[in-house]
């Protein structure tokens, strides 16, 4: 080690001395002419890849040159011609060391400092700022999307509360008002025209249903109304209400911890309340029931909903399809549902709903 620095400092102190000589006779980097002044390391730049040293020859027979790059190489490399040659450098301080044997003979060893400038990609701080310029990438990307995606849910619920407001201002009124007009029509024809008083049932009969209808579409679409809470709520009360007005009781259970996370689409709430109400009018028109239960709790697979009653039942297996069964497994097609129906006469009806979680 201590010779290699004299060596060294001898090289970089040869022009003091008056005696300056370089080592190499010629240096190229990618076909271009480097300068080697003598006492100053040989400055290669981060894109030279192809690198020659030219040693100055020596004089005699059977010559032998040996050289290494301390910092690349690990052992000495030899060769009968006066060139050393490197490529793909990396960025560092390196010393070129250089001997011959003539004779059997090996002259001293010669260093030339030599010095390859760092590459960008090098630098201690490029990794750290390319993994940062990422993340910031990444965090702009990730609001961006955020804010989008809170964007169009804002005008989502805009457009969801215009429609609830329509429908209500306007449909809601202009059958309203088709219910009222119908009943005025009744009293003034009285009994003298059965005919007409028929034709007038209906239309009231089949306006109110409608104004139901809406009036449970508007609480759908209404987004105040998303929470799973409030939908529960809405079951207890309709069917507390319909089936307490046919003297038949109802066991209400909810063993569902209220979770923000657990949720239901728009249309899963709609499609659940609208059978559930279709479920509870059954039972209090035609089943004949004295009992009926409403189950709601969660499961693997998602929120089960449970509905059943002592009524009177009905055969499965008759090939009796009306359009309330069609409704059932319409909406429950519609939002992925799964429906179960098990009944049988005089043993009254269970019907599951499975929904799955969002």
């Amino acid at each position: 080690m201590i010779t290699r620095l004299l060596s060294v400092c001898l090289y970089l102190l040869q022009p003091l001395f008056g005696f300056a000589q370089s080592p190499l006779l010629h240096v190229s980097a990618n076909g271009d002419s480097v300068p080697c002044p003598v006492g100053k390391p040989i400055q290669l730049k981060a894109l030279d890849n192809d690198v020659t040293f030219a040693f100055r020859p020596v004089r005699g027979d059977s010559v032998v040159y040996e050289y290494k790059l301390l910092g690349f190489d690990s052992k000495w490399q030899s060769t009968p011609y006066p060139v050393a040659r490197y490529t793909n450098l990396t960025g560092k301080e390196y010393q070129l060391q250089i001997r011959s044997r003539t004779n059997g003979l090996w002259s001293d060893d010669t260093i030339v400092p030599v010095s390859v400038e760092r590459e960008l990609m090098e630098e201690w701080w490029f990794i750290p700022s390319v993994v940062g310029y990422i993340v910031l990438l990444l965090g702009a990307a990730i609001y961006f999307f955020l804010l989008y995606n809170f964007r169009q849910k804002l005008k989502i619920q805009t457009i969801r509360y215009r429609i609830a407001a329509d429908l209500h201002d306007e449909v809601g009124a202009t059958l309203s008002s088709i219910a009222i007009s119908t009943r005025l029509a009744q009293k003034k024809v009285g009994d003298t025209r059965p005919d007409v008083q028929s034709i007038l049932d209906t239309i009231k009969t089949d306006s109110e249903e409608t104004i139901y209808t809406i009036r449970d579409t508007i609480w759908a679409i209404n987004p105040d109304n998303d929470s799973l809470e409030k939908l529960f709520e809405k079951m207890r009360s309709f069917a507390f209400q319909v089936l307490t007005a046919q003297d038949i009781a109802l066991h209400y259970e909810n063993q569902i911890l209220m979770d923000k996370k657990l949720k239901m689409s728009m249309e899963q709430r709609r499609n659940v309340y609208l059978m559930v109400k279709e479920a509870v009018n059954n039972i209090a028109k035609h089943s004949g029931a004295t009992k009926a239960s409403l189950q709601i709790s969660r499961t693997d697979e998602g929120i089960a909903l449970f509905i059943s009653d002592n009524g009177c039942g009905f055969d499965t297996a008759a090939g009796y399809e009306g359009n309330g069964l069609k409704n059932f497994r319409t909406r429950a097609n519609e939002s992925f549902i799964t429906l179960t129906i098990k009944a049988a006469l005089g043993q009254g009806t269970e019907l599951t709903l499975l929904v799955p979680e969002m």
